[in-house]
């Protein structure tokens, strides 16, 4: 009954007008009746609907669309991959930044200490200049003291050389602390740069085998089934860091475990690389060095070297099944 109406309707619209067919749009609204209109509607879309002719032939089937919320949901995680894709950019950048700009964790510790030494130095020299100016407003406060004492009144010039002078004081304090957090700052973004170096280093000697010199071998790996025995090895690997280098542990993080680097000719530095597997795991990878020197390169190449290097799976599956 519906249809035969809407054909009349449709069949009076051509005779009166004389105009080519006309497209009409149904659907079934949320009660489940059906609908037809002469335009789309928001409703249209989100249900789904049917292009039909003037004689009621289906032309064409529109599948549902989506909500607002769920259009409002797809544009802000493609702005979320837009931001994951650019960090991504930015880190690989980064990362070749790094590499491009050192050539070793040596240098990168020389130029972290190169600019923290020249932080002192501006601190030694703030530190100068408020106790040359303490002894100036001692001097002055001595002379404004001895005013008082002959009831006279401080002069206005002594006056404003004290305020000047303690002012003075003050900004060398601010100086100072302003370099203070400097420093920090400073130490923690090379701190950053060693790890990431270290990890960029792990993951090239690791998979392309690119050994450097006077490093001895291959990088030691470690490979963890578990996140929870992962954890256990990494706080072992410190011990064993700690029982066989020469010197002591600079950095310690979740992903990194750097000893000083060989000051002498007999000294051993370690270092543990945390890296993740495709498997969604981790490696900890073991790397020893020896001082850039030909005794150093002897070090690492002894069977003394070798042995240790060793001896850190074997004691390593040891400590973990006691555990």
């Amino acid at each position: 009954m519906r249809l035969t109406k809407i054909a009349s309707i449709l069949l009076i619209t051509l005779l009166a007008g004389g105009v080519a067919a006309k497209q009409y749009y149904r659907f079934k609204n949320q009660h489940g009746r059906t609908i037809i209109k002469d335009q789309v509607t928001n409703e249209m879309i989100v249900a789904g609907y049917e292009i039909i002719n003037d004689t009621g032939k289906v032309v064409e089937r529109v599948a549902p669309g989506k909500t607002l919320a769920e259009l409002e949901q797809d544009r802000l995680k493609q702005l979320e991959n837009k931001k994951s894709d650019d960090a991504l950019k930015l880190k690989i950048r980064d990362d070749a930044d790094l590499l491009r700009q050192f050539s070793s964790v040596s240098d990168i510790i020389r130029n972290r200490d190169g600019q923290l030494l020249a932080l002192e130095q501006r601190i030694h020299i703030q530190f100068s200049k408020s106790n040359l100016l303490k002894l100036q407003l001692e001097d002055q406060q001595r002379q404004a003291a001895t005013h008082e004492r002959l009831g006279q009144r401080i002069p206005r010039l002594l006056q404003e050389d004290i305020a000047t002078t303690l002012s003075q004081i003050e900004n060398n304090s601010r100086n100072a602390r302003s370099l203070e957090k400097e420093k920090i700052v400073v130490a923690k973004r090379f701190e950053n740069d060693i790890v990431r170096y270290k990890e960029l280093e792990s993951f090239r000697k690791n998979h392309k085998n690119d050994v450097q010199e006077n490093d001895g071998s291959e990088p030691i790996t470690y490979d963890c089934p578990n996140t929870n025995t992962c954890n256990k090895a990494w706080q072992l690997a410190q011990i064993y860091a700690k029982d066989n280098a020469s010197g002591r542990i600079e950095i310690i993080t979740n992903t990194l475990i750097l000893t000083s680097k060989p000051e002498k000719e007999t000294d051993l530095a370690l270092s543990f690389s945390k890296i993740p597997t495709a498997q969604n795991n981790n490696q900890i990878v073991l790397e020893v060095s020896c001082h850039n020197s030909e005794k150093g390169a002897e070090i690492c190449s002894s069977d003394v070297v070798k042995k240790m290097r060793m001896n850190y799976l074997t004691s390593l599956k040891s400590r973990l099944e006691q555990q």
